[in-house]
């Protein structure tokens, strides 16, 4: 500290807000140091989480079709047939045939 830091009233040493004048401890590896209370506290920091494991390729899985109810879903009764049959032809396609 230099003169400026003492006191012109009383000629102590004027200490900043939230300062010590204790000499902090060599830090071990992997730790942190604070000053708590009147003491200085080496923390042991936190270990990163681990990365996960990229998923494992599979083979595709053939989709379970399931068959259009007759529920009246459809608002113009014309369109339910001809998607069926829309269905039909590519669930043939899907499969192997024409």
């Amino acid at each position: 500290m230099t003169t400026p830091d003492r006191s012109p009233i009383s000629g102590a040493w004027q200490i900043p807000a939230y300062m010590t004048g204790v000499q902090p401890p060599g830090a071990k590896e992997d730790y942190d140091i604070y000053w708590r209370g009147d003491k200085w506290e080496q923390v042991e920091r936190p270990k990163p989480a681990p990365e996960p494991e990229p998923p494992k390729e599979t083979e595709p899985q053939e989709m379970d079709v399931q068959p259009i109810p007759r529920n009246g879903a459809c608002r113009r009764g014309g369109h339910d047939r001809s998607m069926q049959t829309r269905l039909a032809a590519i669930e043939a396609k899907l499969k192997g045939g024409e």
